[in-house]
């Protein structure tokens, strides 16, 4: 019976370059945090820059996955990404569009966001506020109590409708 391949566990990839991004990890710092052999590794994920993308790829969909509610519920959401995931570092820090591939990732952040709440400016906010509680700054739900409450999209007021 063949050995079962070792897989390479993202989230581990995403905390591994977190603090230093592409260039400020070592590639050794990368192997011990994958928990695979270096040809493993290489095999499965690619070169460094490879392990990068797919690190902040599969970081993003852990993301977008929390996008779910009304303002407060995605705020919280945001909020408990940032205090139990280490890739939170990785997307809002560290991880600068080199390649097309990580840029693509990055960007369907505020489009999912967007999406997610209705609005462009209070996705702005948020993604705003998220960097700026990662920062020591005050928490996203926090900040996002502070938005002004989002106005049913029915019809004007005054117009009669049958």
């Amino acid at each position: 019976m063949p050995r079962p391949r070792a897989s390479i566990d993202t989230a581990a990839l995403a905390a591994a370059f977190a603090e230093g991004g592409l260039h400020g990890t070592s590639i050794e710092q990368v192997v011990a945090a994958a928990g695979v052999a270096r040809p493993t590794l290489y095999a499965r994920g690619g070169d460094k820059e490879e392990l990068f993308a797919l690190a902040v790829e599969a970081e993003v969909e852990r993301l977008i996955e929390r996008f779910e509610g009304g303002v407060g519920q995605i705020a919280a959401a945001l909020d408990a990404y940032l205090d139990s995931e280490p890739g939170a570092r990785l997307l809002l820090v560290t991880a600068r569009p080199g390649s097309p591939r990580v840029e693509r990732s990055l960007r369907r952040i505020p489009v999912a966001l967007e999406s997610a709440v209705g609005d462009e400016e209070i996705a702005a906010v948020l993604l705003g506020a998220a960097w700026s509680a990662l920062h020591d700054g005050p928490s996203v739900t926090r900040v996002a109590r502070l938005l002004p409450a989002r106005v049913d999209s029915g019809p004007p007021r005054g117009i009669w409708t049958a």
